[in-house]
């Protein structure tokens, strides 16, 4: 048995690389492509409280908004 901690504290390196390694195949995939594209649509049942969900961000914010991000 080994003394060696297992416990990396605040993250584990090498999952991290691992997840950062199949994102990136993901990303760069046919099927990534897609669904990036496709990722920005709402349905229009969605619309409102995303609109909602978006002021009550807003309200909660610090600092200046310039509104850049508003449709």
């Amino acid at each position: 048995m080994s003394n060696e901690s297992s416990n990396h504290g605040e993250g584990n390196p090498e999952a991290a690389e691992r997840f950062n390694t199949a994102e990136r195949r993901f990303v760069e995939s046919a099927r990534g492509k897609q669904q990036i594209k496709e990722g920005p649509k709402v349905r229009p049942d969605e619309e409102t409280a995303l609109a909602k969900a978006e002021q009550i961000g807003r309200d909660h914010a610090k600092g200046d908004d310039d509104d850049t991000m508003s449709p």
